[in-house]
This record gives structure tokens, sequence and C-alpha cells, in this order.
């Protein structure tokens, strides 16, 4: 009689024969970024054109010195998407995706097949706002009097948000000298800037960083011109009015709270994560509750001014659109993402699982 495991090993082989017989078989290209070859980029071949990218890949691979990558695979239809987080030398994190324009691609049995050279993009710098012509704001960031260069200038189109969080235009950095230029819409803006020790244009500011909002905001800005804009100044984030802020408000602790951990899908802590507590499962809109960002072990306490059920999401940032290099996720023990619990109760919950946005 045929046993269990002898029959998996059957199996194994036939899967071992099936594949060594298509050695020949696979797919290779080349990647490209402002018309140069992108060296050392994972392609990321996928069985299903899912868009959020939350299923692991069918295989990867990377690009060589030339760009050019060429991996085997079995006879099947494909996806492929090609990314790169770079650092630059000003420390600001780059982050290039694209998906094939080809997709789906079919392979078939012993052949390896050439894909045409596909480029990649800047992540984050398509924002909703479509300039005019000849039209935006010109300025100059300063700290303590001085020019601050390699700073980020952040357009929001409304204040609600307290000028934190990802911007609705795109975000542009200050040149040596501290000027920046950005091209817009007529409309008017509100202008926020940070340095952060890191070079990250997200997250929120820590002790140290410079950061600072423009003294007459909101900004009018008319067609055909670019409107000079006085110096705005940027100023340390002080260590003890932080910590006192976090102290206080919506982060003040009470007898009813969540507690956790946030971590990757390989289980790793990660730190700066925000905790949102919705009542509407649509989770759409301002959150009823937010914690302060986890520590570097990924530990939160969500505080809440009372028991029920509350619909949890977890992102890096809050107010604005998500932005490629942000991580994002939800409680996924219920499929709504809700959680019901009693009054003046620590409710310990199963770590939430976040991904990073490309």
């Amino acid at each position: 009689m045929t046993t269990c495991w002898q029959r998996w090993i059957v199996a194994g082989l036939l899967l071992l024969a099936a594949c060594t017989a298509e050695t020949g078989t696979g797919l290779g290209g080349k990647l490209t970024f402002e018309n140069r070859p992108i060296v050392a980029a994972t392609v990321e071949i996928y069985l299903k054109s899912e868009k959020d990218r939350s299923t692991l890949p069918f295989m990867t691979t990377t690009t060589d010195a030339k760009g050019s990558y060429r991996v085997n695979l079995p006879a099947g239809r494909y996806y492929i998407i090609a990314k790169l987080r770079q650092t630059l030398d000003d420390g600001r994190t780059r982050m290039l995706m694209a998906e094939c324009p080809a997709n789906p691609l079919e392979v078939a049995g012993g052949e390896q097949r050439t894909i045409p050279t596909f480029s990649l993009r800047e992540m984050g710098r398509d924002g909703a706002l479509i300039p005019l012509p000849e039209t935006g704001v010109r300025g100059r960031l300063v700290a303590d009097g001085k020019p601050v260069a390699n700073a980020t200038v952040y357009v929001y189109t409304e204040k609600g948000t307290g000028l934190i969080g990802p911007s609705y235009g795109e975000a542009v950095q200050s040149d040596a000298a501290g000027r920046f230029q950005i091209d817009l819409p007529a409309g008017r803006f509100f202008l926020a800037a940070r340095k952060r020790s890191g070079g990250s244009r997200m997250g929120e500011p820590q002790a140290g960083d410079l950061n600072g909002t423009y003294l007459h905001n909101p900004v009018a800005v008319s067609a055909g011109a670019y409107t000079n804009l006085a110096d705005l100044v940027l100023t340390p984030v002080d260590a003890s009015a932080r910590a006192e802020r976090l102290a206080e408000g919506k982060f003040s602790a009470t007898p009813t709270r969540f507690s956790g951990r946030v971590v990757n899908q390989d289980g790793r802590p990660i730190a700066g994560i925000y905790l949102f507590a919705y009542l509407d499962s649509r989770m759409v809109g301002k959150p009823t509750y937010i914690s302060a960002p986890t520590d570097k072990l990924g530990r939160y306490q969500l505080n809440l001014g009372s028991g029920g059920t509350y619909y949890l999401g977890a992102r890096s940032t809050f107010g604005g659109p998500l932005e490629p290099g942000e991580w994002v996720g939800t409680f996924d023990l219920r499929a709504d993402h809700g959680v019901e619990i009693e009054a003046n109760r620590d409710l310990i919950l199963d770590d939430i699982i976040v991904r990073e946005v490309w």
C-alpha cells in the first residue's frame, strides 16, 4: 500500500521533473529611469493582478549592472512589477516603481521571452494639483536667520489636517540657498516645511528636526504669475514640548484602551505607526481616536472614551492621501476590521500587520 508520504515524494519528483523540462522557459528585459539603466532594482513576478500587492510574489529577481534581468519560469501567465528604493546624496529617500506595460505576459514552454524595456517613475510625484503655466509660489526657508537647504516644502489645500501628513500637491526640496519654487494652479494654499534628520519626507517631526508653517497662510495664487513669499521660518522641535503634547489631549491615558504591537509581514516590529479607531466600518474621514506613534518595539496604546465597537486602522502618517513609502494596515481578526471592548478595560489585541505602500 502506498503511504501518504510516499505519494508526496512522487508528486514532488513529478513537479521537479516538469520544471526541469522547462529550464529554457522564462522571461527577461531591461529597466530604466530617466533614460539610464537601473541597477539592483527588484523585479517581482505575480500570478494575479493584485493592485494592492498584499500577497507575496511568485518569484523575485534583481537587475544587473546593465539594468537587465532574466528569470526561469514554468509556462504560464504572469504580471511583473519593478521597484527600487534609493537614498540620494542629500539624504532624501526616492522610491521608484512601475508595472510592466505589457502585463499580463504569456510564456510558452521552452520560450525565453524578452520584454521591451520599460521605465520606472518616482512615486509620490503625481499630486492631485495640476499646475498652470508660469503659476505658483517662490520663497526661502530659514532657521535662526540662515538659509535651510534640502528641507521639504509641503502644500495643503485646507488646514483641517493641522498641516501635517502627506502634501496634497508636489512636495519640493529647497536648494543650497534655501530657495524653492512650487508650480500650482490658481487658488488658496497653506504651506509648511520640515527638515528631518533622517532625510525622510514623511512621518511626524521628531525632537531636533526643523519644522514650520508659513506665517501668512493661506497664500493666494493667481493664474500666470508666481507669488513671492516672505521667508518661511523653521524652528527645532522641542523634546519636552513634544512629550507634553503626546501626554495630553487625544493621547492622554484612559481606563478604556487597546494595547498591542504593530509588525510587518515578516513579524518585525515597526516604530512610528499611529493606530486609528473609527465608529464607522467604512473607516473614512477623521478617526474618533488616535494613538501616539508606536515605540521601537512596535508597541502602542490606543486610548478610548468609552466601550463599544471600533474599527481599527494603522498608518505611519495621518492627514492627506497615502504616499509611497508609508506603512498602512488594519486589524484583520474580523473581516470588517472591527473589535468590541468593554468600558474600563485594557484589551490586548493580536499583532496588527502593516505593509509598505508603493
